[in-house]
């Protein structure tokens, strides 16, 4: 079902699978100042909310869901099962993996990726231009936020920083450089605290290992 006030670039530019439903005042493509526009393909299943906008070339998985006033930029891949919360921008050339979950009013920059499984908290903001000044922008490259790997709540991560596989990340960090695999950062800028295996669920709720398998919290991560 397609609201009726959907804006398309045009019906051979813009497929849509089956039991997608998509609100009135969404935008799909057309936003290209010079040249024809480039396919939208999104899966089956989406739910795309009002005030959201997909710009030409992207490639959307099943089960996409979005928040109001979302943001997909030109050419970006998304995978199955994500998750993108209210006001958040996906700028151009992004990847994301399945079961991506970006929470609400994120800044996720061109060229940024985000592999399987990501959870990132509210306020997030990765960055990938290390010359911000520069006329040209030669050198622009988004992080790389490897499977499993949680970001708290308004934490920052500078351009061409790795985040390794199942590593947290604390709310309010700024990452400067890589993580390594399953460690869990915070500070300013932020430093190696512990193991993902001595983290702990706060309510004791979970048996095993907490990181295992238990998903961040709406708030961002699990207790460090």
């Amino acid at each position: 079902m397609v609201g009726a006030h959907l804006t398309l670039a045009g019906p051979s530019h813009v497929r849509i699978g089956q039991g997608s439903l998509i609100d009135d005042d969404v935008r799909l493509g057309g936003g290209r100042v010079q040249g024809a526009p480039r396919p939208i393909e999104i899966g089956r299943d989406a739910r795309i909310r009002d005030g959201s906008t997909i710009d030409d070339g992207a490639r959307i998985g099943d089960r996409f869901e979005t928040g109001q006033n979302v943001f997909i930029g030109e050419d970006t891949v998304i995978g199955d099962d994500c998750h993108i919360g209210n006001n958040t921008i996906i700028e151009a050339g992004c990847t994301l993996g399945d079961r991506v979950r970006v929470q609400a009013n994120c800044y996720v920059a061109a060229f940024t990726t985000i592999e399987d499984d990501v959870t990132i908290g509210p306020g997030v903001g990765l960055a990938n231009d290390p010359h911000p000044g520069s006329e040209d922008h030669a050198c622009m490259r988004g992080p790389t936020i490897e499977r499993g790997a949680q970001i708290g709540m308004n934490a920052t991560i500078l351009p061409f920083v790795t985040i390794g596989q199942r590593s947290v990340v604390g709310a309010g960090s700024v990452v400067t450089r890589a993580v390594p695999p399953e460690l869990v950062v915070a500070g300013n800028p932020a430093r190696v605290l512990k193991s993902v295996s001595q983290v702990s669920c706060p309510l004791d709720l979970e048996l095993g290992e907490y990181m295992q398998n238990a998903p961040a919290d709406e708030g961002g991560t699990a207790r460090t």
